[in-house]
């Protein structure tokens, strides 16, 4: 099974997680920095953002190649 995140799914999902870092109870400082990283560096099609993308689908494609079961079975007894 492959699992591949677009750019513009990696977008949405960077979109949330920093609106939820916003709502938290930081300095007005953090806040803006964290908005400023956000709509200045990590746009959609931003070569980072495109980065955060490719590192995301290696990193659950690997995930997933770990907890696929192996066709050799160990027995019971050994």
């Amino acid at each position: 099974m492959k699992v591949q995140f677009s750019d513009d799914e990696c977008h949405r999902m960077f979109e949330a997680v920093i609106d939820q870092l916003v709502a938290l109870d930081l300095s007005k400082a953090d806040r803006a920095t964290l908005r400023r990283w956000r709509s200045d560096d990590m746009t959609p099609g931003s070569p980072l953002m495109q980065r955060l993308a490719l590192r995301l689908n290696e990193e659950i494609q690997i995930s997933h190649n770990r907890t696929e079961v192996s066709p050799i079975k160990k027995p019971d007894w050994v």
